[in-house]
């Protein structure tokens, strides 16, 4: 214990540092020696922050994102994952580790050739095309994630449920699915974190101040002289709480 609590408090430090600050004014902020708590706590940083920049905006683009590459990972994971848990087939061992391989490179390795694609086709500032591309490097983890839970249903109770007359996808919807629920919600949010937190594919690919997502949009605070760092630090924990909360929901499930 006297090792967690010192590690914890290392970790809950910078989440500590952004909520005070949020209630700070700008002047406080940049006071030398800084406080550590607000001398004058104000609320106006969470009222300005919707109207200095297109706050709801950001945060529906950042909805979309994240909705936008969950939908994707469930709807290409689940098959792929099914398959690897439930068939032996040539080429399964070299594939998962295929899956490890991808993990391996960075985004920022192949973002420019990617964009070079995007511009080709005419796709820039199109947030769908954002949730693909996130999507496509989030799939391999969250496959992998999927076939563990997959695995660890029985097969016997699908071949119960094909002896019934059901068939494999039948036996899939109506007996796996159900009794893997936790690994899918886990999995559905982590794909959605993923999208909500997405900043390299946005920045990179969105020009549009409509169509920017919270990650970017939150560099409107970041000026050329002047860092408004109430307001970022304001934007950011509104943005976190989201966040926050998912994973609260999905902790115990991402442990397991």
């Amino acid at each position: 214990i006297f090792f967690l609590i010192p590690m914890l408090l290392i970790l809950v430090f910078p989440f500590i540092v952004m909520v005070s600050t949020s209630f700070k004014t700008l002047q406080e902020v940049g006071q030398i020696p800084p406080t550590f708590i607000p001398r004058e706590p104000t609320l106006d940083n969470y009222s300005n922050v919707w109207s200095i920049i297109p706050l709801a905006a950001h945060f529906r683009n950042s909805f979309i994102l994240g909705a936008g590459e969950t939908i994707l990972v469930m709807v290409l994971g689940i098959p792929a994952a099914y398959s690897l848990a439930r068939f032996r087939y040539l080429g399964r061992g070299p594939y998962m580790v295929f899956l490890l391989i991808t993990q391996m490179f960075p985004p920022v390795v192949v973002v420019l050739g990617i964009f070079r694609l995007v511009v080709a086709y005419g796709l820039v500032d199109n947030l769908l095309v954002v949730a693909v591309i996130a999507a496509a490097f989030n799939l391999a983890f969250c496959i992998w994630l999927l076939t563990g839970y997959f695995d660890a249903i029985p097969a016997e109770i699908e071949e119960a449920a094909m002896m019934d007359g059901n068939s494999r996808l039948g036996a899939l919807i109506k007996m796996t699915l159900p009794l893997s629920w936790p690994g899918l919600i886990a999995v559905a949010i982590f794909a959605f974190m993923d999208g909500w937190n997405d900043f390299l594919f946005s920045l990179t690919f969105i020009r549009t101040d409509d169509y920017l997502p919270l990650t970017v949009g939150l560099f409107r605070f970041i000026t050329r002289f002047q860092i408004q760092w109430n307001n970022l630090m304001t934007g950011s924990f509104l943005a976190t709480i989201v966040v926050v909360i998912l994973f609260m929901l999905v902790q115990d499930k991402l442990t397991r």
